[in-house]
C-alpha cells in the first residue's frame, strides 16, 4: 500500500515518501532512514510544571487493574509527569474508529493504545511519533526486546510503536470432560484432526451434545494460517519490497481446508459455533456451564479466567452479572498450544497483543513525558506486572528471569497457562510474524463476514473464501486510493 504523501509532507516524513506498504525488509532493525521526525527527549527537562500525558485505551477486567496499577505507581515516583488514562470504549474497533476521527483535527492524546494490527494505518496516519525517532535520539537499547515482535511491529528499520504488551492464543479445555471420555487430561489435542477426534469421543460418551464452542473472530482464523505458512495478502504478507495490492485467501489451500473443518465440524454436530460481537461471552459461559469442553482463546484472557473461576472477578466487568457463580465449583480447567492445521505447524501461530504509538501533534515537553512513561512500562518489572496482574506476555526478556515472574509461571494456573502462551511466541519465525495491511480492520470484518456466511448462512468453504477476497481486495484498493 502506497505510502499517503499528503500526510507525511505535512510532517516532512521524506523519507517515507516512497515506501510501500510493509516495503523493504521489515526483520531490519537498522537505524531509522533521515527524514523521520525528531523526538524532543530532553524536552521535559525545561518544564516548570507537571506535564499531563493522556492516553487512550480500551483495556477491560484484569488487564484494566494492571494498567492503572502502573499509571499510579509511575505517577507516584516523579512529580514531573502526570499520566491519565481515557477509556475509549470497550473493542480495538471503537478506539480506532475515534482516533480516525480525530486525526484530521488533531485532537490527539500523547498516546494510544491500540490492537497490533494498526501498525501500517499508523505509520500512515501521519500523526505518529515513530519510536525510532526517540531510540535513536537518546541511543536508547532495544537488544532486550522480544526480537519477533520488533520484526512484527517494524517497517522499513523504523520501529514504530514504543512499547507492546505481547498475547499470543490458547486451546481451552475441561479436563473433566477429558476424564469421562477416556482422553488424557494432561494431553491436548495437536492438529486440528485430533481436534476432531477428541470432540467424536467426547460426543460419543454422552459428556456434552457440541464439544468444540468456537467464537468465530477472524483474529484465530489469522493465527492458524500465519502457523501454517500461509500468507493472507500479496507482496510476501505485506511485507515485501513493493505494494500490497491483493487478499490470497481464494485459491488458498489452507484457507479451503480450515474452512472445510469448520463447516464439516458444524455439519456432524461437534461444534458449537458462536458468531463474533464485540462484548459477548458466550463461548466462555459455555464452558462454565460445561455445555462445551473446548474453545481456543487470546492468552490475554489468562488471569481474568482464572479470577471468573476462583470467584474473584466482578462478573459486571466482564458481561456476565446474570451468572451464578456457584455453576463454578469444583471446575477444572486446562490449557494447552494452538492445534495446528497439520503436524508440521504444532504450537506455531503469529504475533499478537497491543502496542503503544507516540503522538506527534502535542507539544514538545508533552512528547518527551510521554516517551518516559514509554520507558517505565519497558522496564523489567513494569512488564512482570502486566504479565502477572494482566496477563499480556513480557515485550522485554528480561522480565523472564525476574523471580516473581518464574514463580507465576509456575506457581498459579494463569502462570503456567501464559507460560505455554509464552513459548509459542519464541516459536514464531521472525521473518514471518504475521501479515502487514493498511485496512486491517475491513480486512478481518470480511473474514469475519465469510466466516458468519459459512457457517450461517450455508455458502460453502469456496465461497465463503470468494466472498471474503472480493471484500479485501476491494478495501485494499480503497486504502491505496485515499491513503488512510
Amino acid at each position: 500500500m502506497s505510502t499517503p504523501r499528503r500526510w507525511i509532507a505535512s510532517l516532512a516524513l521524506a523519507a517515507l515518501v516512497t515506501s510501500g506498504c510493509g516495503g523493504g525488509n521489515n526483520t531490519s532493525q537498522g537505524s531509522a532512514s533521515e527524514g523521520l521526525p525528531p523526538c524532543p527527549v530532553d524536552a521535559l527537562d525545561t518544564a516548570t510544571s507537571p506535564v499531563e500525558v493522556v492516553v487512550w485505551h480500551t483495556q477491560q477486567a484484569r488487564p484494566l487493574d494492571a494498567l492503572q496499577q502502573l499509571v499510579q505507581r509511575y505517577n507516584t515516583s516523579q512529580n514531573k509527569v502526570r499520566v491519565r488514562l481515557e477509556n475509549q470504549g470497550t473493542s480495538y474497533e471503537e478506539i480506532q474508529r475515534k482516533f480516525a476521527a480525530a486525526v484530521p483535527s488533531r485532537q490527539l492524546p500523547a498516546l494510544i493504545m491500540v490492537d497490533d494490527t494498526f501498525t501500517q494505518s499508523m505509520a500512515d496516519s501521519g500523526v505518529v511519533l515513530p519510536a525510532q525517532s526517540c531510540i535513536d535520539a537518546e541511543g536508547y537499547d532495544t537488544s532486550g526486546f522480544v526480537e519477533t515482535a520488533k520484526s512484527y511491529y517494524t517497517i522499513d528499520g523504523v520501529l514504530w510503536p514504543a512499547s507492546a504488551n505481547l498475547g499470543n492464543v490458547l486451546f481451552f479445555y475441561n479436563r473433566d470432560h477429558f476424564r469421562a471420555a477416556g482422553l488424557d487430561p494432561d494431553r491436548t489435542p495437536s492438529t486440528l484432526a485430533e481436534v476432531r477426534e477428541y470432540a467424536e469421543k467426547i460426543k460419543a460418551a454422552g459428556v456434552v451434545d457440541r464439544p468444540l464452542v468456537h467464537e468465530f473472530s477472524s483474529w484465530k482464523t489469522e493465527f492458524w494460517l500465519t502457523g501454517a505458512g500461509s500468507a493472507v495478502v500479496d507482496n510476501d504478507n505485506g511485507r515485501g519490497g513493493g505494494e500490497t495490492t491483493a487478499g490470497t485467501l481464494a485459491g488458498n489451500p489452507q484457507a479451503l481446508e480450515l474452512y472445510t473443518w469448520f463447516q464439516q465440524m458444524n455439519a456432524d454436530g461437534l461444534l458449537n459455533p458462536v458468531p463474533s460481537v464485540a462484548g459477548q461471552i458466550d463461548q466462555y459461559l459455555a464452558m462454565a456451564y460445561r455445555q462445551a469442553s473446548m474453545m481456543v482463546e487470546s492468552s490475554s484472557a489468562a488471569t481474568s479466567v482464572e479470577a471468573f473461576l476462583g470467584g474473584n472477578l466482578d462478573l459486571s466487568r466482564i458481561g456476565a452479572d446474570g451468572f451464578d457463580p456457584s455453576q463454578l465449583s469444583g471446575l477444572d480447567i486446562g490449557a494447552g498450544v494452538l492445534p495446528a492445521l497439520d503436524a508440521d505447524a504444532v504450537g506455531k501461530t503469529q504475533m499478537g497483543g497491543a502496542a503503544w504509538y507516540l503522538i506527534d501533534t502535542v507539544p514538545d515537553p508533552v512528547k518527551a513525558a510521554a516517551w518516559d512513561f514509554m520507558k517505565f512500562m519497558n522496564s523489567p518489572e513494569s512488564q512482570a506486572v502486566m504479565l502477572i496482574a494482566g496477563s499480556y506476555l513480557p515485550y522485554v526478556k528480561a522480565a523472564n528471569d525476574l523471580p516473581e515472574v518464574r514463580a507465576f509461571y509456575s506457581g498459579s494456573l494463569s502462570g503456567r497457562w501464559l507460560k505455554i502462551a509464552n513459548d509459542e511466541i519464541a516459536d514464531i519465525d521472525p521473518s514471518f510474524p504475521g501479515p502487514l495491511i493498511g485496512p486491517y480492520y475491513e480486512f478481518r470484518e470480511a473474514v469475519r463476514k465469510s466466516q458468519d456466511a459459512l457457517i450461517f448462512g450455508g455458502r460453502s468453504p469456496e465461497q465463503s473464501l470468494d466472498q471474503a477476497q472480493q471484500e479485501i481486495d476491494a478495501a485494499i484498493n480503497r486504502y491505496n486510493d485515499t491513503a488512510f
